[in-house]
């Protein structure tokens, strides 16, 4: 199989699982021709940057307020997906104290 109907069935793939799941789903997209490949199937048309996970990986939102963030696959520390991940979850709500 080649390299390029490798990445197309990979994007088809993700946009099936993306469209079985309920709600929004973020995306970790790692390699400059997959990134591109699976926003194509998702009909990903914009982005719009939030800021920068660690060098090489940025966080991205879509129109419709999916979280995107894209690395170069030679980027990033062996912890980089960590890191990635952990800056997508989302915070957990500050508990006020009431008296």
């Amino acid at each position: 199989m080649s390299a390029r109907r490798l990445v197309l069935g990979l994007a088809r793939t993700i946009r099936d699982a993306v469209a079985a799941h309920r709600g929004a789903v973020d995306l970790v997209l790692t390699g400059g021709e997959t990134a591109r490949r699976v926003l194509d199937a998702l009909a990903v048309t914009e982005l719009d940057p939030v800021g920068q996970v660690h060098h090489g990986a940025v966080h991205l939102s879509t129109p419709d307020g999916r979280s995107v963030v894209t690395r170069p696959g030679s980027f990033g520390d062996p912890d980089s997906l960590r890191q990635i991940v952990q800056a997508l979850r989302p915070h957990p709500m500050e508990r006020k104290a009431t008296p």
